[in-house]
């Protein structure tokens, strides 16, 4: 078991519950209804951009961590269905966990799912669809808006803090893919788009993601 990852998990958690401002019932009820009708109402776009984005980075880490998983004991697809409910709340116990089990001798074939998710063409539909969401937040959202949503509301508050915390995971989800696949050359260029927080481990996933 990782104790550095429980500590983070820990950490958030304490953080949501007790870091957080009050909740905005009205607000989240709109922000859930949107994901469903694609109709935000009120909502300010840069609020919805956020949330929605928050849709896209489960799919995207998954396709990371079914890399990794096919190599773990502990299974990975519980975790990685529950990113999109609750996001790094699902990852990071996955992550303090997995080592505890050890690894298997040989790589697991590909399921279904795994064959799915490692088809080029669902990299490139998750990396264009992070970049249209940033630019809708970007260019019809308010920057005035989101701060104050984020300074009086749990749900804003909580899910930009969310996002920061994915962006981080998968920077090293994206690492750790690297080493497993033997990436010992990249130029300049490749280095920096993998520190652009999301969209460069988009971009990275849609560059490297090979048929199973």
């Amino acid at each position: 078991m990782s104790w550095g990852w429980v500590a983070a998990f820990v950490a958030f958690v304490v953080y949501a519950i007790l870091g957080a401002p009050p909740d905005d019932p009205a607000l989240t009820a709109a922000l859930v209804k949107g994901t469903f009708t694609g109709r935000f109402g009120s909502v300010d776009p840069a609020i919805a951009a956020v949330f929605a984005t928050l849709g896209v980075v489960p799919a995207l880490a998954s396709t990371l961590l079914l890399r990794d998983g096919a190599r773990r004991r502990f299974p990975v697809w519980p975790f990685a269905l529950g990113m999109f409910a609750v996001g790094a709340f699902a990852l990071l116990p996955w992550l303090a966990l997995r080592g505890a089990f050890g690894t298997r001798a040989e790589e697991r074939p590909a399921g279904a799912v795994r064959r799915l998710v490692a088809r080029p063409a669902v990299g490139w539909a998750l990396l264009l669809a992070l970049v249209a969401l940033l630019a809708w937040g970007l260019l019809a959202g308010s920057a005035t808006a989101y701060a104050h949503a984020f300074a009086t509301t749990s749900m804003v508050n909580v899910m930009t803090v969310d996002l920061l915390v994915c962006a981080g995971l998968l920077m090293v989800l994206v690492e750790e893919a690297r080493t497993r696949d033997g990436v010992v050359r990249e130029s300049p260029l490749g280095r920096a788009v993998r520190f652009v927080p999301v969209l460069g481990a988009a971009a990275w996933n849609a560059l490297t993601t090979r048929d199973a």
